[in-house]
């Protein structure tokens, strides 16, 4: 149990930092994809996010994460944490999250839109958003630092 915890904590903290990331569409963009593949204890996770940047700053963010285990108890639980994290999200425009178990995988995809987003809203509804979140706008070298400090390898594209 004290295992299925720390993976949970782990999985969830990756979950709550991808909520303050996004993006949007425009000429002369960049992108980055930043990965990390993970297999404990029978649980296998894989994490991807395309991040499109111009100037710098963060456009738009479209992540896949993933959990494959033969334990529909603990993708049940996943899945009731997960919806739980981005219920706040759900009326907010150009913030898109879907999370669905087909199978032994669990899938949880999002796309924000940060060239269209209300990032004031996204304040509102966590503080913590802001440790990303400045003038309106996140960092592409600040959200690279976060992905890579928690395993992923970025490259850009």
């Amino acid at each position: 149990m004290k295992r299925k915890f720390k993976i949970w904590q782990v999985f969830l903290g990756v979950f709550i930092l991808f909520l303050v990331t996004g993006c949007g569409n425009s000429d002369n963009t960049s992108s980055m994809t930043c990965t990390r593949t993970m297999d404990q204890n029978n649980i296998k996770t894989s994490l991807k996010y395309n991040v499109e940047f111009k100037d710098g700053y963060v456009l738009r963010i479209k992540s896949v994460e993933t959990v494959e285990t033969s334990s529909s108890d603990i993708l049940d639980t996943y899945k009731e944490q997960i919806e739980s994290l981005y219920s706040p999200y759900q009326d907010v425009d150009y913030y898109e999250y879907n999370v669905n178990i087909e199978d032994n995988k669990l899938t949880s995809t999002v796309d924000i839109n940060y060239e269209k987003v209300d990032t004031d809203r996204l304040l509102e509804i966590d503080s913590a958003n802001g440790q990303l979140i400045k003038d309106g706008k996140i960092s592409v070298n600040d959200i690279k630092s976060v992905y890579e400090s928690l395993g992923a390898i970025c490259e850009e594209d």
